[in-house]
């Protein structure tokens, strides 16, 4: 679960900014602000599913609830 999320972190960023860079040197720069929008709110729902099994696993070890 450690390497194997930031490398596929790494690569949608990657992905994403090839895409933009594409798109806005063919002019289509809004196009370029939605792709990059979208690998954030990726990228963000993978952090917080992380988040939040890291908070489950603090609630089972210190007994919580």
């Amino acid at each position: 679960m450690g390497v194997e999320v930031v490398f596929r972190i790494a690569g949608i960023g990657i992905l994403v900014a090839v895409a933009c860079q594409l798109l806005k040197q063919t002019g289509r720069d809004d196009i370029a602000m939605i792709t990059a929008i979208a690998g954030l709110v990726i990228v963000l729902t993978m952090v917080i599913s992380l988040i939040s099994s890291l908070f489950e696993n603090i609630r089972s070890v210190f007994n919580l609830y």
